[in-house]
């Protein structure tokens, strides 16, 4: 009895084409987790500026709300004034007196290579955002017909990879409780 061996096994073309689908299925796959990771990475830039633009909005608001009329303790807000904005070339600065008599200033100052928020009160003065967040503009608008309020527009977006830049532009108003 003469027994024939069969070859079993996969020809070049079988080959070809499982190592083919193999290839497709891996770079899809890649692909995909690249732009999940960089989906990931703009949310979280852009989380990043909107926390440190909300501490702002609410340190700026609180301030606004309570402000009070001048009695001419601040040398740049007018008696009986209740808000001045002078622009200093960066952008516009707020000057204004708050609940507790102390002058008050919003401006936006160059920090290193980055532009942040300015905090001064009388002669203290503090930056109250990150210098990861880069402030591009600032601007106030006032309105001291009826019951003051400030209108403030901001363009700002986070430091790094432009593709994660989560740019925001941001305006809002602000109203003073201060009734005479």
């Amino acid at each position: 009895m003469i027994f024939k061996r069969q070859k079993t096994g996969f020809s070049l073309i079988e080959v070809l084409v499982s190592v083919t689908l193999f290839v497709v299925i891996v770079v899809s796959s890649t692909e995909i987790f690249r732009m999940v990771i960089g989906s990931q990475r703009e949310a979280i830039a852009n989380q990043n500026v909107q926390e440190s633009l909300k501490y702002f909005y609410e340190v700026l608001s609180k301030e606004i709300r309570m402000a009070r009329r001048s009695d001419g303790t601040c040398p740049q807000v007018p008696l009986d004034q209740m808000f001045v904005v002078i622009n200093n070339g960066v952008s516009d600065v707020l000057y204004f007196q708050n609940y507790y008599g102390k002058c008050v200033t919003y401006e936006l100052a160059v920090d290193g290579d980055t532009q942040r928020f300015k905090i001064t009160r009388d002669s203290d003065s503090d930056f109250i955002s990150p210098n990861k967040i880069f402030i591009e503009k600032l601007s106030f608008v006032l309105n001291n017909t009826g019951q003051p309020s400030v209108t403030i527009y901001l363009e700002a977006h986070a430091l790094g990879d432009k593709r994660f830049r989560a740019d925001m532009d941001i305006q809002t108003t602000i109203t003073s409780r201060y009734y005479k």
